[in-house]
């Protein structure tokens, strides 16, 4: 039996999309072929549910550097940052400053779990950059190391350090490997594994009835949804923009937006609501806060919507979305074109643009059989290319190769 100690290094005090892609990913692994344990940089709400799965979750404190600094405030010191040879040297100074005081410590407490693990392959779910120090530790313990690559990140000379000591690199789509090529990654192995969803897990317990009456909306309201953690990236303004812009069409859409707030996102969350008040949306926008029941919440929708202002790398509630047979609206951009075909299996609009995405809204309230039409065909098609058993097949037979070779 291999034994698999999967890293999840997020933080900001919100379940994000690599770790419920590994959730589901666990979920669907054969345990009799596989031991697995789980490695977190902090607390998270889906450890009970890991437990349930038999999971042993291990917390590695890794210290954080802040990043503003005293300095910032002095026009002097930002004048100096724009000197090409000064800005070179305040990087490499930071990049030594955090392996010293972030990565290293991280990497060494990171290698004791592995020992103890006695793990034979480690998945690094976050990437080259932030899974730098996981990088170090697998090479401390000659572990081989298996990098989920999930984002358009930055890189830099130290990355590209990093990808040439990585065995594989797994990225989650097609647009992701390009980005990655372009700009140096060169892993000993690449390969772009789509994630999925556990369609038992989307199965929901409730009506939609039964959700809608405990969120407080109307029997007859038309319900616009958009999930995910509150941040200015992920478009929920350009929702509510959109929202507004309807409203006297449609006076009975109503607007959820589900999703806990990150850390860095406190004060567009507050900009957020101040918004909707200006618009007069209160009492048809409703922030319902991070949900567990996710399968029961979209079930209540009419329509799901995906708002990211920039590049997606993927966007789990498209295929949520899609699996549950609710019509999808995504901005046209990175990895959501692999999900997406337009007018057929959902329907794409730029990012950013309000009034494409309002005029899409407006049709598919509009147009009910339209909208069921499109979200019966994305269901079938998410099936047939998002299974969970083929990207169960496709990781463990790259867990297998890494622990042969």
């Amino acid at each position: 039996m291999a034994r698999v100690l999967f890293v999840e290094a997020s933080s900001g005090g919100v379940v994000g999309g690599s770790l419920s892609g590994l959730y589901h990913l666990i979920r669907g692994m054969d345990r009799g072929q596989f031991q697995v344990g789980m490695v977190l940089y902090e607390r998270k709400g889906i450890e009970p549910d890991l437990a349930a799965l038999g999971v042993q979750v291990y917390h590695v404190h890794r210290r954080r550097l802040r990043k503003g600094h005293a300095l910032l405030q002095y026009d002097g010191y930002r004048r100096a940052q724009r000197v090409g040879a000064v800005r070179s040297g305040l990087q490499l100074g930071r990049q030594t400053l955090r392996l010293l005081t972030e990565d290293l410590p991280a990497a060494a407490a990171l290698a004791r779990v592995i020992r103890r693990e006695r793990a034979d392959v480690v998945h690094l779910g976050n990437g080259l950059r932030a899974n730098f120090d996981g990088i170090l530790a697998c090479l401390l313990t000659r572990t081989p190391i298996v990098c989920h690559i999930k984002g358009f990140e930055k890189y830099s000379a130290r990355e590209r350090w990093a990808s040439r000591r990585t065995d594989m690199v797994v990225c989650m789509t097609h647009a992701i490997l390009d980005y990655c090529r372009a700009r140096g990654m060169e892993p000993r192995q690449a390969r772009v594994v789509y994630d999925a969803v556990d369609e038992e897990w989307l199965e929901p317990s409730r009506s939609a009835e039964a959700v809608r009456a405990e969120l407080g909306l109307p029997a007859e309201a038309l319900c616009v949804g958009i999930l995910g953690n509150i941040q200015e990236w992920k478009g929920q303004r350009v929702v509510v923009e959109a929202i507004a812009k309807i409203a006297a069409e449609h006076p009975t859409a109503h607007c959820l937006i589900v999703g806990g707030v990150h850390r860095a996102g406190e004060e567009y969350a507050a900009a957020l609501r101040r918004r909707c008040s200006e618009l007069g949306l209160d009492g048809r926008v409703h922030f319902v806060g991070f949900r567990e029941d996710v399968p029961d919440v979209i079930h209540a929708l009419d329509v799901v919507v995906h708002a990211s202002v920039r590049p997606e790398p993927f966007g789990r509630v498209i295929l949520e979305g899609m699996l549950m047979g609710k019509p999808v609206v995504a901005t046209a951009a990175g990895g959501v074109m692999e999900l997406i075909e337009d007018e057929r299996t959902g329907f794409l609009v730029p990012p950013g643009d309000v009034d494409a995405l309002a005029q899409c809204l407006h049709r598919l309230l509009a147009a009910p059989d339209l909208a069921r039409a499109v979200g019966t065909q994305a269901r079938v098609w998410a099936r047939q290319q998002f299974s969970l058993s083929r990207q169960v097949a496709e990781m463990s037979d790259i867990y297998e190769r890494a622990v042969r070779n």
